[in-house]
């Protein structure tokens, strides 16, 4: 990996010396990270994602409601048209 900062960069930028890698100012570099804003603010979201639950329990209990009164009526065409766009049904020509 080194070998390609040095290409990248140029030898001159990196000198090994005793396991570390020197700046050209003779200063020690060691292993570091650095992350980005950007980064930052998707392992953000990712933790407050992952506090949602997947099923949304109230609405589990309202369709389940709905189905056993007998008053569930599903939107059909919508139904239809995500079929389709999940490529599950083929459109008849």
């Amino acid at each position: 990996m080194i070998d390609k900062v040095q290409r990248v960069l140029g030898a001159q930028y990196l000198q090994k010396s005793a396991g570390k890698y020197k700046s050209v100012s003779g200063e020690a570099q060691g292993d570091g990270l650095e992350v980005s804003a950007f980064a930052k603010e998707l392992a953000k979201v990712s933790s407050e994602l992952k506090k949602v639950p997947e099923i949304r329990n109230e609405r589990v209990d309202v369709l389940r409601e709905q189905i056993q009164s007998g008053t569930y009526t599903p939107n059909l065409t919508l139904v239809a048209q995500r079929l389709l766009a999940a490529g599950i049904l083929q459109k008849e020509e």
